[in-house]
């Protein structure tokens, strides 16, 4: 991981250049077959593909944190809970 690889300099930078759709949907079926082998090679390094650190120890939905559910944390209450500060008095 310590190998860095540098863009050669001095080149300049060139437009895209358009290419047929039947080879763009070509490399984008080459690239999610990569893909799936990459992902297929770390599932076979990491033992059972299904198993997480923690297992389902996260909240549903991305919810925030002490909040079980998205939906519930979403909807709210009808309770104000806002800090009311007053602001200084700047005209004394």
């Amino acid at each position: 991981m310590s190998t860095v690889v540098r863009f050669p300099a001095g080149l300049k930078p060139q437009a895209a250049q358009p290419i047929p759709r039947e080879e763009f949907e070509r490399l984008a079926e080459l690239a999610l077959d990569i893909v799936e082998r990459i992902v297929a090679l770390l599932d076979a390094e990491d033992g059972d593909a299904d198993v997480e650190d923690g297992g389902d120890a996260e909240p549903t939905l991305g919810a925030p944190e002490e909040h079980g559910n998205q939906i519930v944390w979403l909807r709210g209450t009808a309770r104000d809970l806002e800090i009311d500060r007053q602001e200084p008095d700047l005209c004394t």
